[in-house]
């Protein structure tokens, strides 16, 4: 081999390489348009690959029930316009030890990658309210703008995106980098995952126990409102500005509860409690007509190490319930300059810098048999505690780090086609003008 020719070896190789990369099964993905193509939806997936667009043109669809198991987008032309009236067929199933009959789930989804958008979606009456309108599990699935019937809905996986729909029974989802944002939820969101984005959503219809039910770490949960939530074990979460009656935390640590607005019945309920965790910061929430606005610990359980500053209690039975050890000496009720707003404080500002001269203090005297003395026992103290409400809207709380990570976006790959063809031409052009003039200067020295 001449020595001259190596280059141009190594770029025809390099050529080959770049040329060795995986193609679409088919050249361009379809569109395939219900009725003009198919006549049904079920026809059409049916007949559709992977990649390819389902386009469903207004109307009225009556069909049994939907099964896709193929990536494949179904796209209606908005819940006005166009009506899937599904009628799954009855199966047995086990309920509190008694066999029941019910509906089968109307859209079953078990792809990778799928997106439903754009349909209004009837169902038979469900008097139990345990029957699926949609059962989804693979990842990338989209679920977006879609006013679905009277059952839940229930997805799994990762990178999943609930966006837009309206719900009257329950939504559940499963996984890690989710997005669940402006939905509209007649009675409970379950979330359980990881690094997700849970926002805007309407949860409930009023009704007390009608909620958010939350399992996870590393999520935001920002804007939502709901009547109660209720958080198991789950740590670094960022729950901010969403408005509800109550939120109950039990065996969470290092979360930042903020800028929320609670507000209870008046009646029997705890507006935010704690039963065990610590190094949690609990930052300008509004916390108002609760039986007890913040509870932290319980008979057998201690809350301790977690900040509690810029809050504001009014109009509260209890402002700051502490129980067992979760008193004064072990968590902080000021950032070390400002405390809480208490609507009952009545110090004194003598310099007039917005903090009370003396603190504000929760305690029992009673009298001790055993040291024969009145003894003092402080459940808790606020150091620096404000005269007038906090503007919660003021603090600027910042996402944390974690946060960007948060991802919902499908991996991309790192040359397309049409790029990778351009850099193969001027690889090849390149080659052959090395070569030109190789031999012209070759020509010249002879």
């Amino acid at each position: 081999m001449s020595k001259h020719s190596a280059p141009l070896l190594a770029l025809t190789l390099l050529a080959a390489c770049l040329l060795y990369v995986p193609l679409p099964s088919h050249a361009a993905n379809r569109t395939i348009i219900v009725p003009d193509d198919y006549p049904t939806i079920s026809s059409a997936i049916e007949n559709a690959v992977a990649g390819d667009t389902i386009t469903v043109k207004t109307g009225n669809y009556r069909e049994e029930s939907i099964n896709i198991s193929k990536s494949i987008s179904l796209i209606g032309e908005g819940i006005e316009n166009t009506i899937l009236s599904l009628n799954p067929p009855l199966v047995q199933t086990w309920l509190f030890y008694n066999l029941l009959w019910i509906r089968a789930t109307a859209i079953t989804i078990n792809a990778g990658n799928v997106k439903l958008e754009g349909f209004t979606i009837n169902l038979p009456g469900d008097e139990l309210g345990i029957s699926s309108a949609i059962h989804a599990i693979g990842d990338g699935i989209t679920i977006i703008d879609n006013m679905v019937g009277n059952s839940s809905v229930y997805l799994s996986g990762s990178k999943l995106n609930v966006t837009g729909n309206s719900i009257p029974e329950a939504l559940e989802v499963v996984g890690s980098n989710l997005i669940i944002s402006n939905n509209t939820v007649g009675k409970t969101l379950k979330v359980q995952g990881f690094y997700s984005l849970v926002s805007y959503n309407q949860i409930g219809n009023n009704y007390y126990w009608n909620g958010i039910q939350f399992n996870g770490s590393y999520n935001c949960i920002l804007g939502n409102s709901f009547s109660t939530m209720e958080i198991e074990d789950s740590n670094s979460n960022f729950i901010v500005s969403n408005a509800f009656a109550g939120l109950s935390l039990g065996g969470c640590s290092d979360n930042v509860i903020s800028k929320n607005r609670v507000t209870g019945s008046g009646v029997v309920n705890d507006g935010i409690s704690l039963a065990e965790g610590k190094n949690n910061t609990f930052s300008a929430n509004s916390i108002c007509n609760c039986e007890n606005g913040l509870t932290l610990g319980t008979a057998g359980s201690t809350a301790v190490g977690n900040w509690i500053y810029l809050n504001n209690f009014v109009n509260n039975t209890n402002h700051v319930v502490c129980l067992s050890g979760s008193n004064h000496t072990v968590n902080h009720f000021d950032n070390g300059s400002k405390g809480n707003y208490f609507d009952n404080y009545r110090g004194n500002d003598s310099n007039r810098d917005g903090v009370g001269d003396s603190p504000y203090t929760v305690q029992e005297t009673h009298w001790d048999e055993e040291l024969q003395h009145d003894v003092t026992i402080v459940f808790f103290q606020d150091n620096y505690p404000l005269m007038a409400p906090f503007d919660i809207d003021t603090l600027q709380v910042d996402l944390p780090d974690w946060a960007g990570t948060i991802d919902n976006s499908g991996s991309k790959p790192l040359l397309s086609v049409p790029v990778l063809a351009v850099v193969i031409a001027i690889i090849i052009v390149a080659g052959a003008g090395f070569l030109f003039f190789r031999k012209r200067a070759k020509g010249r020295t002879q």
